[in-house]
This record gives C-alpha cells, sequence and structure tokens, in this order.
C-alpha cells in the first residue's frame, strides 16, 4: 500500500528522465531527501522531490558540478536572500564553460588541420598518426599547424591535458 500522493522511485525516474541509480546517489550526496518507504520497504517521493529532481538535472544539464549544484539548492532553499550568491555561482561557471569552449575550438582547429594534412598521404606519412603518436614531450604538430596560430603550445600533448580537464565529474 502506497500513501497518496507518493511515488515509487521507478516511477520518479521516468517522469524526470534520471535512473533510479542516479537518483539513489544524490540521496547519498544529500541533494534528495531520504525517502519515505512504503510497509515493503521501498522508496516513496511526492510533487517537492519531483521539482527538486528537476532543478538538479537542469543544472547538471547546465554543467554545474554537485557541489554547486549543492550549494545552488541551498541558496534556492533560503527565499530570504538575494540572488548576488547565485549570480557568483553561475559567473563562476560560465568562466569555465568558456574555459572548456576555447580548449574545445583550439583541439577542432589543431584535428581539422591535421585531418587536412592527412589526405592523400600513405600511413607512414599521415601527419595525423605522426602527431598522436609523438612522445608527449614534444612539439608534435606539423608547421601547417603552427601557422594556424595554434602554435606549438597547444600539441597534442596540451589537447590531452584540456580533454582530460573536461570530464564529467
Amino acid at each position: 500500500m502506497t500513501t497518496p500522493g507518493m511515488i515509487p522511485i521507478g516511477v520518479l525516474a521516468k517522469r524526470s528522465g534520471v535512473l533510479a541509480e542516479t537518483i539513489r546517489y544524490y540521496e547519498t550526496e544529500g541533494l534528495l531527501r531520504k525517502p519515505e518507504r512504503s510497509l515493503g520497504g521501498y522508496r516513496l517521493y511526492d510533487a517537492s522531490d519531483v521539482e527538486r529532481l528537476s532543478f538538479i538535472r537542469q543544472a547538471r544539464d547546465l554543467g554545474f558540478k554537485l557541489d554547486a549544484v549543492r550549494r545552488l539548492l541551498g541558496l534556492a532553499d533560503r527565499k530570504a536572500n538575494t540572488c548576488d550568491e547565485v549570480r557568483e555561482l553561475a559567473i563562476a561557471h560560465l568562466a569555465e564553460v568558456r574555459t572548456k569552449l576555447a580548449d574545445l575550438r583550439r583541439m577542432e582547429r589543431v584535428l581539422s588541420d591535421l585531418v587536412r594534412s592527412c589526405a592523400g598521404t600513405t600511413v607512414p606519412e599521415c601527419q595525423l598518426l605522426q602527431a598522436l603518436a609523438a612522445p608527449r614531450t614534444k612539439a608534435a604538430l606539423p608547421t601547417t599547424v603552427r601557422r594556424t596560430g595554434v602554435g606549438p603550445a597547444k600539441s597534442p600533448t596540451s589537447i590531452r591535458g584540456a580533454r582530460s580537464r573536461h570530464r564529467i565529474k
């Protein structure tokens, strides 16, 4: 028997598009409250949980990390405050997004140039393969790539660094 207005985790997952496993993880992380339980021990959620999960999902879709989502939720719960802290958090996140975009643009330019340099050559002459196989400490980019303004500072080594900085956490 379920409490009226309460929904089990499977229904919450379907309504929100968030996996049940992720919902349980958010509970563990303190982003969602510990739910009530049915007589059979199943988790039960109400409309406020649906709204909170929607908030979390949209913040995550915008790329906010869990710590930032936690802070945003805390700020949202304190209705009397101004949104200055929210704005500061969003400005900091926007700066991170812009850094990621700049790194992605550099990666795109380098990869695009390497793809162009690869056309019509044999595998041993392929500059893309040479750049990927080059030791990490060596500036392995061909001169054509350097002329684009990307330069050796954004060699495959630095691109690897940019790629690792932008993994989802």
